[in-house]
């Protein structure tokens, strides 16, 4: 019987020839500790549209560590031994090691040892005497793997353990980030609720003056209103900045699978009169583009995906050939239970067949087309995470300078502001200024600081980004939360 198989057309081999080296000995080889990055492929060799060099690839390391914030750090080893969809992912590689075994074993001979008694009595025929039959026998039988079947069932196994393991390390790449991120976001509404309660306590020191001089006569009542106003905007700014800030300590509540209380320390429901923006620098993670292909934890698991299925179409075939199955029996018999122990006889038996496919309407050929059919769909999950994550790490290294580009840009505007603000106070106060003005100056300067630390969060949020679409892991053993 011909097997038909799907072929590869002319634009996805152009896909596998852009793949690097590493890609295609990752595709083809089925232990990982034998990947090793190489770059001599038609891929670009850096990346576009930033003057970041590349690094070599580094050992993994605590990334979050270029923030410089204790508490970041205790909540990442919290988060690493406490998330349930770690346990999640690390209880499918267990499960997925007990079908590796059990698919190992299925390799070997299954021995078993019993022990019978059969009592026969046929009172049809009354010459019969009746007879008690004893035995006990070690058993064993094998199915000899003639086609590979086995075999290709074994190397399934195992590639879906090491998917199972780099599913972890994707799914703890994937909390980090998170984590940093909900922190940063924590960070940033703490930041953006003292801007408010600093300028709303300005603001209303400025009321308070100008009712003053309202009631002397010397400010207009549209004066006063519009600092009223203003005032009140501001106010309304601090409750909205005071639940976004517990929202997102909820969220690395769930993310630590815990409880604010336990949290309280490292995150204080109370609300700080000043806060410091995590922010840090890339350290020798931008890697180029083979080396994030040949290390993402996501590809890997893609690619010993499509290895499972390729062995499974394999194992599939082999249901087409003949099977050849040995059995052996050796034991005792005795024919009552006194004379079991002294003088049972040997009893002893070897029984060997053949089984070959002959007709099955179609069930085979079924089999192997739904087993090709998967392997081609894990060929192109595969080609699609490639390019998702080439995609993903340029697009976050784009993002990345250009916000620290939009950031200090955004810094320089709020020293200009706030030099205009106070400036526009203390002409105003001499008389040689209307408060319009000043109101405006006072106004920029609070909407640009504000900016500002959006702007700042957001490009440590974006260097997270950049972290986990590097792929990058941190260091084992991991160290302890205290």
């Amino acid at each position: 019987m011909n097997v038909r198989r799907t072929a590869i057309g002319p634009a996805r081999r152009r896909v596998v020839a852009l793949l690097p080296s590493a890609l295609l000995a990752l595709a083809a080889c089925t232990d990982p500790r034998a990947l090793r990055p190489v770059i001599d492929s038609p891929l670009q060799i850096q990346w576009q549209g930033t003057s970041l060099t590349s690094a070599t690839a580094p050992e993994p390391f605590a990334w979050w560590s270029v923030f410089h914030d204790p508490v970041l750090d205790r909540l990442m080893s919290q988060a690493l031994a406490g998330n349930l969809d770690l346990k999640i992912a690390q209880a499918r590689i267990d499960q997925a090691r007990a079908q590796q075994r059990a698919a190992g074993a299925a390799l070997l001979p299954d021995v078993s040892a019993g022990f019978q008694d059969a009592y026969t009595h046929n009172p049809a025929q009354p010459a019969f005497v009746p007879r008690l039959t004893l035995t006990a026998a070690l058993e064993a039988s094998w199915t000899v793997d003639l086609s590979g079947a086995l075999r290709n069932q074994r190397r399934a196994a195992i590639a879906a353990e090491r998917a199972a393991e780099f599913n972890r390390q994707a799914a703890e790449i994937t909390l980090l980030a998170q984590v940093a991120t909900d922190y940063i976001q924590y960070r940033l509404y703490q930041s953006e609720y003292a801007i408010s309660v600093r300028n709303a306590a300005s603001q209303e020191e400025t009321v308070r003056i100008t009712r003053l001089r309202f009631e002397q006569g010397a400010a207009s009542r549209l004066d006063l209103e519009q600092l009223v106003s203003q005032l009140a905007i501001t106010r309304a700014a601090v409750p909205q900045a005071r639940e976004q800030a517990d929202s997102a300590r909820q969220a690395i509540v769930l993310l630590l699978a815990s409880t604010p209380e336990a949290l309280a320390e490292a995150l204080p429901e109370a609300m700080p009169e000043q806060t410091v923006l995590p922010s840090g620098d890339p350290v020798a993670v931008l890697l180029t583009p083979a080396q994030v292909l040949a290390g993402r934890p996501d590809i890997r698991s893609a690619a010993q995906q499509l290895l499972s299925a390729a062995a499974t179409l394999r194992a599939t075939e082999a249901q087409r050939y003949p099977e050849l199955s040995l059995a052996g029996l050796f034991g005792q018999e005795a024919t009552n239970w006194a004379s079991f122990p002294r003088t049972a006889s040997r009893a002893w038996s070897y029984s060997e067949g053949l089984l070959a496919p002959v007709l099955d309407f179609g069930r085979i050929r079924a089999s192997i087309d739904l087993a090709n059919a998967q392997q081609q769909e894990a060929y192109l999950d595969f080609e699609q995470t490639v390019r998702t994550a080439l995609e993903a790490t340029q697009t976050a290294i784009v993002l990345y300078t250009q916000g620290q580009l939009r950031a200090a840009e955004l810094r320089n505007a709020l020293d200009a502001a706030r030099n205009a603000s106070q400036l526009a106070r203390r002409q105003y106060d001499e008389g040689a200024l209307a408060l319009l003005n000043v109101l405006d100056a006072e106004r920029t300067e609070y909407a640009t600081e504000l900016t500002w630390a959006e702007a700042a969060a957001a490009v440590s949020v974006r260097l997270v980004t950049l972290y986990q679409t590097l792929g990058t892991l941190p260091p084992m053993p991991l160290p302890t939360s205290s």
